[in-house]
């Protein structure tokens, strides 16, 4: 959290912002996201007016993410710059993040974090996993050695009559 009195009262004209930030597995829990490291905003708060300031960071860190081949983790960088203005009063869609005169910067980072997310992430070298508990991709030849590859056979001889 932010104190943001002494931008409301005229004393400042700008907050500077140098954080570092630590995010649990409880808040990384219901996203593909599978560890952040290194997470850091630097930037500065401005007041535009009675009841809004202006927010502009550059938010940067790792995350560890899934790769959609190998399923092995890949370390993939954040680098998101923010230029954004936040109300006091909220619209009806907005999260407010300005609680008596503090403003929870976590929140805004860690929200545009998980906008960063990408749906896909593969590992340079991966490759595609070709068994797993119970289960094994099988060549050609290995399938033609099964029950259904008679039962195959016998539905190419039923299309020729």
């Amino acid at each position: 959290m932010l104190d943001i009195s002494k931008l409301k009262n005229g004393v400042l004209e700008k907050i500077e912002v140098n954080e570092e930030f630590t995010f649990t597995d409880e808040d990384i829990k219901h996203t593909s996201i599978k560890g952040l490291k290194d997470v850091k905003a630097v930037g500065k708060v401005t007041r535009l007016s009675d009841s809004v300031y202006n927010v502009q960071l550059l938010i940067t860190g790792t995350m560890k993410l899934e790769c959609a081949r190998s399923l092995e983790e890949v370390d993939y960088p954040i680098n998101i710059s923010i230029d954004q203005n936040y109300s006091e009063e909220p619209l009806e869609d907005e999260k407010c993040v300005i609680f008596q005169n503090m403003l929870d910067i976590s929140s805004i980072v860690w929200e545009n974090i998980v906008l960063e997310v990408p749906l896909r992430t593969i590992k340079e070298d991966a490759e595609y996993l070709k068994s797993g508990e119970g289960w094994s991709i099988k060549s050609e030849e290995e399938m033609a050695n099964t029950p259904l590859s008679e039962l195959k056979s016998m539905l190419d001889m039923e299309g020729k009559e």
